[in-house]
C-alpha cells in the first residue's frame, strides 16, 4: 500500500511537470514583451507610428512584403509577385502567371517601416533563413549570412540567426532582404523577424540562447551519466540506447536553433550541419525504439527494432552521402520513420501498462510529450505551422520522467533489500529454532518413508494374494466345467434328467465366470476414471422412494424387516445429482452383502438426511446382523477381501462389491465408510455432495 501511494505522488508530480513544461513551451513560442495584437504589413508597408515600444513591447514583421523573384534555378523568370506573406515559403505561393514558384532561386524582399520620431535605438532579430541571406536597412548592408548569388555555384549557404541595428535617425525605414537558396528543400523565411528596441531584442536573443544551452547542457551531461551506467554495468543496453538518444537530441540541437556546436567549431559548415541535423533525427528514433525494447522486451518486438535499424541505416547513408538539395526533399520519408518508431513505442507502452509492468505509465506520459513535440516539430519545419523547436524540451520531459522510473525501481529495490535484511535477522535470531523444526521435519519425513514402506510390504503382499484369489476363483469353476464336460462327453451321466441338472450348473458357473471378468472390468475402468457419468437431479423423498420400490418386495420375501426413511422432513426436497444406474449398483452390493450376514427376522434399514452446513447428503445402510470384525474394517474395501478367508467361490460373491461400490462414490465426488453400530450389526456411511442451485433457480 505504502508504495502504491508513493506511485500515486510520482503520478500527479509527473502530471504537474508535463503542465509546468507545457507552459513553458507556449511562453517559448510568445516572444517576451508581446502583451498586445501587432499590426502587420500591407502592400509591403508597416505602419508602426502608434507603437509604443516600452508600453506594447516588441512586434514581428509579418504581412505581406513587396517581392520580386531575380534568379530562378531555370534562367526563366516565372513572372513577379509584387506581395509574398512573410513568414511563409517560396513553394507556398505562386507567381503572376499562375506559375509555381520554384524552391531554388534569388529573390529580394522590401518592406518599408514608418515609425515614431522619438524613439530609442531599434533591432531586428534575424531568424535562420533558408539558406543565405545579406538584409541592408536604409541601403547600408547590415547583416548577412553565407554569401547571397544568382546561381548555386556562386552562392555560399549557411544559417545562424542574428540582430540587425537600426541606427538611421527618419521616421522612416526602408528594408531590403536578399534571399538566395539552391542547396535546401525550401526556400524562403520560415519564422518571423523581430523588431524591438535594442534592449529588447538582446533580452530575447540572450533568453533564447541560455533556454537551449541548458537543454543542451542537460541533454549532454545526462547522456555522459547513462553512459557512466553502462560502462559500469554492460549487460543494461537500456542505458547505453537512452543515452545515444539524450547525445544525438543534443547534436541535433547544436546545429540549429541557436547553432551553438556551428557557432564553436569552426570546421562545421551548413553542408555538413544539415547532414548531422539529418542523420541525428533518424537515428534518434531508432535508439528511442531500442531503448523502450530493451525496458519491456515482452511488448516492443526484437523484430521491430532489427527492421527500423535496417531503415535507419538507408535514411542515415543517403543524408551522409547524397547532395544536401536532395536529401532534404526526402524529409516526408524521414518523418515518417520517427512517427512510425513512436506508434510502435506507444503501443509497446500501452500494452506494458495493461500489463501493469512497472513504471510502464510514466514512461507513457513522457513519450506522449515527446511525440507532440516531434509532431510540433514536423510541422514547424514543413512550413505549416508558426512554432519553435520543441523536441529538446520534449526530450527533457521525457528524461524527467525516466528519472521518475528510475527513482521508482531504485525505491522499490531498497524495498527489497530492506526487507531481505530484516529476513535474515530474523533467520539468525531464530535459527536453533528453526533446526529444531527442520530436524521435526527430518523425523516426520522419517516415519512418512516407513509408513511408505509398509504400505508398498502391503501392497506386495496384496498382490501375490490378488494373484491367488484370482488364480484360485477361476481355477476351480473352470476345473469343475472341465470334470462335467468330460462326464458328459464320455458318456458318464446318460440320464436326461441328471444331465439337465449338469447343464443348468455349468451354466450357472459360467455365468459366475462372466460376472467375475465384468466386475474386473468395471472396477478397472472406474479406478482409471474413464467413466462418464449421466447424472440427473434427485430429491431425496424420491432417492428414498426408488429404493423402497426396488428392494422392500425382496426382502420382504428373504423374512427381512426393511426400513427406507428420511431424517427429517426437511430433507424430503433436498437434491443430488447423481448416475441413478450406477448408484444403484451400490446399495445392490451393500443390501445384499447385509442380507448374507442378517438372519430371518433382522433388520436392514436405509436412512437419508441433509447437513446443509458441510453441503452434503448422508445415507447409511445398517443392520442387526453379525456384525464386522474390528480386524476386517480397514480392508473390506479392498479387492477379493474376504471376511471368510477359507470359503470357497461357489459360496457366492467375487470380492469385489465392496471395492466397486467405493470407486462409484469417489467418483460422484463423495467417499464411504464402514463401522458397527452399538447396539449391534454393521453399517456403512455414504457421503454424496448436495446439488448447488444456480443463481438464477428459486427454491421449489
Amino acid at each position: 500500500m505504502e508504495v502504491g501511494r508513493r506511485l500515486g505522488w510520482k503520478g500527479r508530480l509527473g502530471w504537474l511537470l508535463l503542465a509546468v513544461v507545457i507552459l513553458l513551451m507556449l511562453a517559448s513560442r510568445s516572444p517576451a514583451g508581446e502583451t498586445v495584437p501587432h499590426p502587420l504589413a500591407e502592400n509591403g508597408v508597416l505602419d508602426l507610428s502608434a507603437w509604443d515600444w516600452d508600453r506594447d513591447g516588441i512586434v514581428p514583421l509579418a504581412g505581406r512584403w513587396q517581392f520580386e523573384w531575380i534568379a530562378p534555378v531555370s534562367g526563366t523568370r516565372p513572372g513577379d509577385p509584387k506581395l509574398m506573406d512573410v513568414p511563409g515559403m517560396w513553394s507556398d505561393d505562386n507567381a503572376e502567371n499562375g506559375n509555381r514558384i520554384p524552391d531554388c532561386g534569388y529573390a529580394v524582399y522590401r518592406l518599408k517601416i514608418i515609425l515614431r520620431n522619438d524613439r530609442d535605438l531599434l533591432a531586428i532579430r534575424v531568424p535562420n533563413i533558408s539558406t543565405s541571406y545579406e538584409m541592408y536597412i536604409d541601403g547600408k548592408r547590415s547583416l548577412s549570412r553565407g554569401r547571397v548569388g544568382p546561381d548555386a555555384a556562386r552562392t555560399v549557404p549557411f544559417q545562424l540567426p542574428g540582430t540587425a541595428y537600426i541606427t538611421s535617425p527618419g521616421s522612416v525605414v526602408d528594408i531590403r532582404l536578399f534571399v538566395a537558396n539552391f542547396y535546401h528543400r525550401h526556400g524562403g523565411i520560415r519564422t518571423d523577424l523581430i523588431m524591438g528596441t535594442a534592449e529588447q531584442i538582446d533580452r530575447l536573443q540572450s533568453r533564447s540562447a541560455a533556454q537551449e544551452l541548458i537543454v543542451f547542457g542537460c541533454l549532454l551531461m545526462i547522456g555522459l551519466y547513462h553512459l557512466g551506467l553502462f560502462a559500469l554495468r554492460r549487460k543494461e543496453y537500456a542505458n547505453l540506447f537512452f543515452a545515444l538518444l539524450c547525445l544525438l537530441v543534443a547534436l541535433r540541437m547544436g546545429v540549429i536553433g541557436e547553432g551553438f556546436l556551428v557557432r564553436w567549431f569552426s570546421i562545421l559548415n551548413w553542408q555538413t550541419s544539415v547532414r548531422l541535423e539529418y542523420i541525428a533525427f533518424v537515428l534518434s528514433g531508432w535508439t528511442g525504439l531500442a531503448h523502450y525494447h530493451r525496458m519491456y522486451p515482452g511488448e516492443l518486438r526484437r523484430s521491430w527494432v532489427v527492421a527500423s535499424g535496417a531503415a535507419a541505416v538507408l535514411l542515415t547513408a543517403g543524408s551522409a552521402l547524397l547532395p544536401t538539395v536532395v536529401f532534404t526533399s526526402w524529409l516526408a520519408a524521414y518523418q515518417v520513420y520517427v512517427l512510425a518508431n513512436c506508434l510502435l513505442i506507444i503501443s509497446g507502452l500501452l500494452l506494458s501498462g495493461y500489463r501493469k509492468r512497472e513504471g510502464a505509465w510514466l514512461a507513457l506520459t513522457g513519450v506522449a510529450v515527446m511525440v507532440a513535440a516531434v509532431v510540433n516539430d514536423m510541422l514547424f519545419y514543413n512550413g505549416w505551422w508558426r512554432s519553435t523547436d520543441l523536441v529538446p524540451f520534449g526530450l527533457l520531459f521525457l528524461i524527467i520522467m525516466n528519472s521518475f522510473i528510475i527513482a521508482l525501481r531504485s525505491s522499490r529495490t531498497f524495498e527489497r533489500a530492506e526487507q531481505m535484511s530484516v529476513e535474515l535477522k530474523e533467520w539468525n535470531d531464530r535459527l536453533e529454532e528453526r533446526i529444531a523444526e527442520r530436524t521435526e521435519e527430518l523425523r516426520k519425513s522419517y516415519e512418512t518413508l516407513e509408513e511408505a514402506k509398509t504400505g508398498l510390504e502391503r501392497m506386495e503382499q496384496s498382490r501375490r494374494q490378488l494373484i491367488s484369489n484370482i488364480s484360485h476363483d477361476l481355477r476351480t469353476p473352470i476345473t469343475l466345467l472341465q470334470g462335467y464336460l468330460e462326464a458328459l462327453r464320455d458318456g458318464v451321466i446318460s440320464d436326461a434328467k441328471q444331465r439337465e441338472s449338469t447343464i443348468r450348473l455349468m451354466l450357472g458357473k459360467v455365468e459366475g465366470l462372466n460376472g467375475l471378468i465384468h466386475d474386473l472390468f468395471e472396477l478397472s475402468v472406474l479406478e482409471a476414471r474413464r467413466v462418464e457419468l449421466s447424472r440427473d437431479s434427485v430429491a431425496l423423498e424420491e432417492w428414498r422412494e426408488r429404493l423402497l420400490e426396488q428392494y422392500g418386495m425382496d426382502m420382504k420375501e428373504k423374512g427381512i424387516f426393511f426400513v427406507c426413511k428420511l431424517g427429517s422432513e426437511e430433507d424430503a426436497p433436498v437434491e443430488v445429482q447423481i448416475d441413478a444406474r450406477r448408484m444403484d449398483r451400490v446399495f445392490a452390493n451393500l443390501l445384499y452383502n447385509a442380507v448374507r450376514y442378517t438372519p430371518r427376522g433382522g433388520m436392514i434399514g436405509i436412512t437419508l438426511k441433509s447437513s446443509p452446513e458441510a453441503g452434503m447428503a448422508e445415507i447409511t445402510v445398517e443392520d442387526s446382523g453379525t456384525g464386522i470384525h474390528p480386524d476386517d474394517l480397514p480392508h473390506i474395501f479392498d479387492r477379493f477381501y474376504k471376511k471368510d478367508k477359507s470359503r470357497h467361490s461357489s459360496s457366492g460373491g467375487s470380492g469385489l462389491g465392496l471395492a466397486i461400490s467405493r470407486e462409484i462414490v469417489e467418483l460422484h465426488g463423495g467417499s464411504i465408510g464402514a463401522y458397527n453400530r452399538p447396539e449391534g450389526g454393521g453399517a456403512f456411511r455414504i457421503m454424496l455432495p448436495l446439488r448447488v442451485r444456480a443463481a438464477s433457480e428459486s427454491p421449489t
